[in-house]
């Protein structure tokens, strides 16, 4: 448990560097390729806030902070029942600490992570060859990399429905793209994730209901 849950916590945490390299790389490119700077602004200061934030998350990290929260925990219900949750929480800082100190595999993430990004522009750039709309790479990075950074700003929405499209519409607007088009595109890229995460959601449940089936059969039989 200690690894599994450390590891999504590093992963996290390294994601949001990346991503606030991929976001400034795509601010640079709309510069570049309009001239246009009144989105630099904003973008640069959102973004800066965001590493801020998440880099006092890495420092707690670091420091331990899920044993101080577990000693909490454990004091406010006065029973020695918690006390364990304090030995999970020192697991969890150590094992973090651990991940953290190995610096080839943190780099190694970071790489990956921001290489994927990258390459996912290639499929924005098909979407536009497809559409015979302004098919380059640049466009197809800076439209991908102002999408993903709308949608991280735009959390709270579930699968951030309208923000996507929303940031589309507003990035291929300067890049020269009518906006029903960067809309279409927009749905495009939905059609992909739906593609992937439709069977990945039926999957999981097939498997869950499964064990629910062999867990009321061991019941039924004892």
């Amino acid at each position: 448990m200690a690894t599994a849950a450390g590891t999504v916590l590093v992963d996290l945490t390294l994601g949001v560097f990346t991503q606030a390299a991929f976001t400034l790389l795509g601010v640079v490119l709309v510069v570049e390729a309009t001239g246009q700077k009144n989105l630099v602004g904003p973008t640069v200061i959102g973004t800066l806030v965001g590493v801020a934030a998440v880099g006092g998350f890495y420092f707690v990290q670091r420091l331990g902070m899920f044993r101080f929260l577990a000693r909490m925990i454990a004091r406010l219900a006065n029973s020695p029942e918690w006390q364990s949750l304090v030995q999970s929480g020192q697991e969890l800082d150590e094992t973090i600490r651990s991940l953290y100190a190995r610096r080839r595999g943190v780099i190694a993430c970071c790489a990956w992570t921001i290489l994927s990004l990258v390459l996912n522009s290639g499929e924005v750039w098909i979407a536009l060859w497809a559409l015979n709309l302004h098919a380059t790479l640049v466009n197809a990075v800076i439209l991908q990399s102002m999408a993903l950074t709308l949608r991280s700003v735009a959390f709270p929405v579930p699968g951030g429905l309208g923000v996507q499209e929303g940031g589309y519409v507003l990035v291929g607007n300067l890049l020269g793209i009518p906006g029903e088009s960067a809309f279409a595109l927009s749905l495009i890229v939905r059609v992909r994730e739906l593609a992937f995460g439709i069977p990945g959601l039926i999957g999981w449940q097939w498997i869950e209901g499964r064990r629910l089936f062999r867990t009321r059969e061991v019941n039924a039989a004892s």
